[in-house]
């Protein structure tokens, strides 16, 4: 059974939305390489608005016929305005149609003698027109459906990059397909290379946009290409996958010449409206936020998983995704920096609260992660001992909860947090913690004999032999109510994984919820957990 590539967002699901759910979904279709560069033209003069009712129409169609074998094809008129833009109007739509009639398109990029098409229509439309609505009507001519049937590689174009109004100059829809088509070359991964480095000489660069002058290199005027190619940028900026850079290089010597066109894609994340989760989001209420907060920086908690399937930051399960968010938003909202990240980053600070009003919480959320992934700042700040990582996490989650405004108690929250701080100050040394320890466990060690002395007193009971093995010392921890099972897993959990040594103890923790471990440490992991323990405590103290 041959693969063929899925559309990512439905145009048929937001035929009846408002305008800025197109730009909300982004919806993506693909296209294979015959279709992305090598192309040409014969006919009127196309605009970017010709160019993108031309691409809806053919994603439509994939999307409601994958296979391509319908003999003809209806999108409602209304719908095909809005997904041009917003200062698109149907008499606009209706001429680029007209010009699309009377436009012939060849293929000409192609390895496969077979998938080389001259002369093929571009489309066949009309109008349908009832009481209610008005349908444009079309079918494409055979060549165009056989290349979309059949894809041995492909590309995704993102209709709202090219749409919506976001394209101004006519030949930027012919570089971004080309420039789609190269960014396939590499895969985005964290911390990588994720950067495609491109070369043109002007020639090439206007045979490949169809740039006038392409076929006679006499009459391609190179300043006019050059300052096409510094204006593409802004029209390149709403590309989700990639960002694009360009470098003009001029020729060796005197003069103005222009040697080459250098374009760099840095590659973006996957977009997080197209990681597929196999759950079902929309059956649950609790999944529709990732945590209550005050509307403005809400985020549904299906992102954290996201986050968790793409970045894979180490260590980091779901929930410590939502608790890098709240932090990275403290800081921005206190004006406290943590990093020197919150200055030059562009998801810190606050060029994070811009992202925020500019384009939501999900988007702002997932710049952060992404920064985190490629070069960690804030996550390797967290992870150092000294600087108190939980009192951070610990003062975020209060500021969200004094956010909601609904009276959640935070007072035992503001206690962990100063007992974190308190135990990283400044000053005070691994011996320090040792000694603390050992006065600490002298103590115990007084009280466990006094009890041993007692109970021979009181039972009778005959002296334990001499070769017996010590048992490991048990304590009982008495938690706080407002401890949760995720809190203990993430938070305490944690501060069990990292020790290890030769001294063996029973933990049984009890309160808000019960559990026992068996866990071997060092003396001086001991003295740090005794300490680190504390907040979660109900009454501060080990019973």
């Amino acid at each position: 059974m041959k693969f063929q590539p899925n559309n990512h967002g439905s145009l048929v699901k937001l035929a009846d939305r408002k305008p800025s759910a197109f730009s909300e979904v982004a919806p993506e279709s693909p296209r294979p390489p015959e279709m992305l560069t090598g192309v040409s033209f014969d006919g009127p003069s196309l605009s970017v608005v010709d160019s993108v009712v031309h691409e809806i129409l053919i994603s439509h169609a994939y999307e409601v016929d994958r296979e391509m074998r319908a003999d003809r094809y209806a999108i409602d008129l209304a719908a095909l305005t809005r997904f041009a833009g917003p200062n698109i109007r149907k008499d606009d739509i209706l001429r680029s149609l007209e010009k699309l009639r009377q436009t012939t398109i060849s293929f000409g990029d192609s390895g496969h003698p077979d998938r080389r098409y001259k002369g093929v229509q571009m489309v066949v439309s009309w109008e349908e027109l009832t009481r209610s609505t008005a349908l444009i009507g079309y079918m494409f001519a055979p060549p165009i459906k056989a290349l979309m049937r059949t894809m041995p590689s492909y590309a995704y174009l993102e209709l709202a990059a090219l749409g919506n109004g976001n394209m101004h100059l006519k030949h930027s829809p012919a570089l971004y397909k080309h420039l789609a088509l190269q960014s396939t070359k590499k895969r985005w991964q964290p911390g990588e290379d994720n950067e495609i480095y491109i070369r043109f000489s002007p020639q090439e660069l206007a045979e490949i946009i169809q740039f006038p002058g392409h076929d006679d290199p006499e009459k391609l005027n190179v300043g006019k290409l050059t300052k096409f190619v510094r204006g593409s940028l802004d029209d390149l900026s709403s590309v989700s996958r990639f960002k694009t850079s360009v470098k003009i290089v001029p020729e060796k010597g005197r003069g103005r010449r222009i040697n080459s066109i250098c374009y760099t894609l840095r590659l973006k994340a996957p977009d997080f409206r197209h990681v597929r989760l196999r759950l079902d989001y929309k059956a649950k209420q609790q999944f529709r936020m990732g945590g209550a907060d005050d509307p403005k920086y809400i985020v549904r908690s299906d992102l954290w998983d996201r986050a968790f399937k793409v970045f894979k930051l180490a260590g980091h399960t779901s929930n410590s995704y939502f608790k890098l968010w709240l932090v990275a938003l403290q800081e921005a909202l206190s004006g406290k920096a943590l990093t020197p990240g919150y200055e030059t980053r562009g998801y810190r600070g606050d060029a994070l609260l811009a992202a925020i009003e500019d384009r939501g919480t999900a988007f702002a959320a997932w710049g952060l992660f992404e920064e985190e992934a490629d070069d960690a700042d804030l996550v390797a700040h967290l992870a150092i001992r000294s600087n108190a990582p939980l009192a951070i996490q610990t003062e975020a989650e209060a500021a969200r909860r004094n956010r909601m405004g609904k009276g959640w108690k935070t007072t035992t929250l503001k206690k962990r947090a100063a007992a974190y701080v308190e135990s990283a100050k400044p000053g005070r040394t691994p011996e320090d913690e040792l000694a603390d320890y050992l006065a600490s466990k002298a103590a115990k060690e007084e009280a466990q004999r006094i009890e041993a002395e007692m109970a021979v007193a009181w039972e009778e009971l005959p002296p334990a032999p001499a070769q017996q093995t010590q048992k490991p010392v048990s304590t009982v921890y008495v938690l706080s109510d407002e401890v949760t099972a995720d809190e203990f897993t993430t938070e305490i959990g944690f501060l069990l994984s990292e020790m290890s040594g030769d001294e063996q103890r029973i933990l049984r923790f009890e309160g808000s919820l019960t559990a026992v471990h068996k866990v071997s440490a060092t003396p001086a992991q001991w003295a740090s957990f005794e300490s680190d323990i504390q907040p979660y405590l109900a009454t501060g103290d080990a019973a």
